[in-house]
């Protein structure tokens, strides 16, 4: 099996140059065309000096060269760094701090959101214009395409950054091998492999893993895909039919706005077959009107970006059954997909029996190589070939795994990470604010929302407005509170720690 991404589109390029690779709404290439300017893309991050391993950041949106971006650069080993455009202009700087980015590929709306250490950097527009930084085409103007370096299964494809419990974020390392892998691990297991000439649909962001290895992976097996820059429920309505989409990946909450897009019976969702979905369960009823609506077969994916993507899948067989026989199936996250190992242990780290909730470690061969110069985090992430998830959940008696709760604490809204601790250190820069909390509350329309548990400094209470305020220019929109709550004091236990779970039962 090849284990060099880039072997993929130079084959497809070779034995189907006229089949679709990628469209958006301002390039519309072919696979010959597109690997071409993939090379061009290499040719000139040479002749910048840029080579192996060198590090270059990607702000932009979905697009074409977007995409292209992250191929171009594997011709010739430099790994992009995909960053979150929704982070504010402190968390991009971090980021690229910490990855030492020696250049800046990003959309023109996103120059706002630059340090003056960013703007010195080399930079490329990728998308609309700015002055005095050149665009794709004129950088590329009159670049010879480079012949490809033979990437090892080892070699870093993409740094893709994510955070833990402090809030610090941290540069996961994924492999040539781990994505190519997951491809065939996520196709065999829930048993939709694309074909040559399918067609995709990319709306989740490609600074997001399943949003970038999604995309990739159709491009590996020669199929094509139609992008959007961002989420517009009609749009993707209208496209599935227009297109003849075979299949997509979405997070529940984008399926509940395309399901109130008016006229959807007049729709032709036929080409529709498969939706996989990812960052909370579907909800019974929700699924019945996405089966009604669409017509296709669905499946649910739990993975980390640490895991390149997919640990699990819920197939489309188990769907059915959840419909037809045992509901309570929709809450869980499948099993393993195929060469992938799953074991829930205890505090002490021991392995627990089927149905015994503790941390869910995983082993198989899509894990990230490790954290960028974080030795230590990659030490206690990575132990004797197991990934600590930090996630809490059990497997039942017929192998399939449970989400019961967050080692972490992580909040997932929207299909965003959100960490508690990085809202907290903010929260308590605040002068009214004594004590701070920040936990997860059900929310219909997001999935989860984090509410912040306040004590108030000298009874002087903020509300929600108030508190939006002092922390839009200090976290990205959807990391913001959307709840707020005060108490007299927060439950701690005896060495000082608060007790989120406590916290989670009070304001269920």
């Amino acid at each position: 099996m090849l284990n060099n991404l880039t072997d993929y589109i130079a084959f497809h390029a070779r034995t189907r140059p006229g089949f679709l690779f990628a469209r958006d709404e301002v390039l519309d290439l072919d696979y010959a065309a597109a690997w071409q300017r993939a090379r061009q893309i290499g040719a000139r991050l040479s002749a910048e000096g840029l080579g192996f391993e060198d590090r270059v950041g990607i702000l932009g949106k979905n697009g074409v060269d977007n995409l292209l971006l992250f191929l171009g650069c594997a011709t010739v080993g430099v790994v992009p760094v995909a960053i979150n455009y929704r982070l504010t202009g402190t968390e991009i700087a971090q980021i690229a701090g910490d990855a030492e980015i020696k250049a800046l590929f990003h959309d023109a709306e996103f120059s706002e959101l630059l340090s003056k250490p960013l703007e010195a950097l080399p930079r490329v527009c990728t998308f609309g214009d700015l002055s005095g930084v050149p665009g794709m085409d004129e950088w590329l103007a009159d670049a010879e395409p480079v012949e490809p370096r033979q990437n090892d299964a080892g070699d870093v494809l993409v740094q893709m950054y994510t955070s833990g419990t402090t809030g610090v974020p941290k540069g996961a390392l994924l492999t040539h091998g781990g994505l190519v892998t997951n491809a065939f691990q996520a196709a065999v297991s829930h048993g939709y492999p694309v074909r040559a000439g399918d067609k995709g649909l990319m709306i989740a962001p490609s600074f997001h893993a399943v949003g970038l290895a999604g995309s990739l992976w159709t491009l590996m097996f020669g199929g094509g895909i139609v992008i959007h820059r961002d989420f517009n429920p009609q749009a993707m309505v209208e496209t599935i039919a227009a297109d003849g989409i075979v299949a997509m990946a979405a997070v529940p909450v984008m399926l509940q706005f395309a399901l109130m897009v008016p006229d959807l019976d007049k729709y032709d969702f036929s080409s529709l077959k498969l939706i996989s979905y990812g960052g909370s369960p579907l909800a019974p009823s929700l699924l019945k009107q996405c089966v009604e609506v669409f017509g296709c077969d669905f499946a649910q994916g739990y993975g980390q970006t640490e895991a390149t993507t997919a640990i699990t899948f819920l197939t489309p067989a188990d769907h059915h059954r959840a419909m037809e026989e045992k509901p309570e199936l929709l809450t869980s996250c499948g099993k393993p997909v195929i060469e992938t190992e799953l074991k829930i242990i205890g505090d002490n780290g021991e392995e627990l029996p089927a149905g015994e909730v503790g941390e869910i470690l995983v082993r198989g061969p899509q894990l990230m190589k490790g954290y960028w110069k974080r030795e230590e985090a990659t030490a206690s992430t990575l132990k004797d070939g197991w990934l600590h998830t930090g996630d809490a959940g059990l497997i039942d008696d017929e192998g399939y795994l449970y989400i019961k709760d967050r080692v972490k604490d992580m909040i997932i809204s929207g299909g965003e990470n959100v960490y508690p601790a990085e809202l907290e250190k903010v929260l308590l820069a605040h002068p009214d604010i004594a004590d701070a909390a920040v936990i997860g509350v059900a929310d219909d329309k997001w999935g989860e929302v984090p509410l912040a548990v306040l004590v108030a400094q000298d009874g002087k209470e903020l509300d929600i407005e108030s508190l939006t305020a002092f922390c839009k220019d200090k976290l990205a929109g959807f990391k913001i509170p959307k709840k707020l709550a005060y108490v007299d004091m927060l439950p701690r236990n005896p060495s000082g720690k608060i007790l989120k779970k406590v916290l989670r039962e009070q304001f269920a």
